[in-house]
């Protein structure tokens, strides 16, 4: 079985971004991220309808990461403390050496390829440090950058199950892409 051996949080770094924890301060960027439909449009979690909801938040993954149970980072680009967005594996199945990956970045910074850069050394960690095997992204099929995202760091189509989420009054579609690390470059 994995083990998820974190002494402290690991900060991450990129050419342009810093990521890492998420902390208290984050609160604010967080109500402001979670609480947009145009960010929220493609991931099936209700938008935050308080500062109160982005405190619980922030204090759910502060949670589950001293717990060892999953890992996400604060982005923020160089030079300034403002959080961006998140990326991480909020879902890790130890048992099958297996995380699935999650990311979300305020519409202000799209199209500067921040998330790409982002994605990239979360994947180099996933597999480099803690040891995953298989790496997943489960993404609305709707969500285009999302999907070319995955596919540009290597990620294949495994599945898309038809009405498989109910949210928000209807049922959506979903798709499964994974990365295998025999597979990572």
């Amino acid at each position: 079985m994995l083990i998820l051996s974190f002494d402290k949080f690991p900060v991450l770094e990129t050419e342009r971004l810093i990521l890492r924890a998420i902390s208290q301060g984050d609160v604010p960027a967080m109500f402001y991220q979670r609480s947009k439909r145009e960010l929220m449009e493609y991931i099936s979690i209700p938008l935050l309808k308080s500062k109160r909801d982005a405190e619980d938040l922030v204090k759910n993954y502060q949670f589950l990461f001293e717990q060892k149970i999953s890992i996400s980072w604060a982005i923020t680009v160089k030079g300034s403390p403002e959080m961006i967005g998140t990326v991480g594996y909020p879902r890790i199945s130890k048992e099958n050496y297996r995380g699935e990956i999650g990311y979300s970045l305020d519409p202000a910074y799209w199209g500067k390829g921040y998330m790409n850069e982002a994605v990239g050394e979360v994947l180099k960690y996933g597999f480099n440090n803690l040891k995953f095997h298989r790496i997943e992204a489960v993404i609305n099929p709707e969500n285009a950058a999302s999907v070319n995202l995955a596919l540009k760091h290597g990620f294949v189509k495994e599945a898309y199950f038809k009405d498989y989420t109910f949210f928000d009054g209807e049922f959506w579609d979903t798709a499964v892409y994974s990365l295998l690390a025999s597979n990572y470059r």
